[in-house]
């Protein structure tokens, strides 16, 4: 076996994802005994994260048929500046000149997944975020990530990671130091 060297590390984000996932695993193997809702509940979020595209990877830009990288840059940065408002297709498209047709081939060819459920993920991710770091109610939350309400947001939420946001917070919760 080849060692490996420093340029063929993996990426921060992937350390990140693989050490998330040993702790969901070990804390569901730790509650398994005594809770197995709460196991139940790490095993959800551990296949959750692994059925994730990372968002630090990107898409990669395709040769044909998809978008190339000034427009995947041009789309990211228009998505992540108005995440907290409506996001239309046709303004996307706008961003790529291209089409709205053609946009949305070539966007789905190139992320792998529709805009709008893109746009979704990402609000969906910068909630998480939010919730983990701040106590804001989950109604603000929810509006400053560009939902309608608080209900339209858990059934996103639900309907994503299996759980509602109010359970998701709970056990992201940053307990006391031991």
């Amino acid at each position: 076996m080849i060692p490996l060297t420093s340029r063929h590390a993996p990426p921060t984000a992937l350390v990140e994802l693989r050490d998330q996932l040993l702790k969901l695993l070990d804390a569901a193997e730790a509650a398994l005994p005594m809770n197995q809702e709460a196991a139940r509940a790490s095993l959800v979020q551990a296949m959750n994260l692994l059925a994730q595209p990372s968002p630090e990877a990107g898409p990669k830009p395709c040769l044909h048929g998809g978008l190339v990288s000034w427009q995947v840059k041009r789309v990211m940065a228009f998505v992540e500046q108005h995440l907290g408002s409506t996001i239309r297709v046709t303004d996307m498209a706008c961003q790529t000149r291209l089409s709205l047709s053609h946009f949305s081939h070539a966007f789905t060819h190139t992320f792998g997944e529709p805009p709008l459920a893109y746009v979704t993920r990402r609000r969906l991710m910068k909630a998480c975020e939010l919730m983990r770091n701040s106590d804001e109610p989950l109604s603000s939350i929810a509006r400053d990530c560009g939902f309608y309400d608080q209900s339209h947001f858990t059934r996103h939420f639900h309907r994503r990671l299996g759980m509602t946001p109010q359970r998701w917070r709970r056990l992201h919760a940053q307990g006391p130091a031991e």
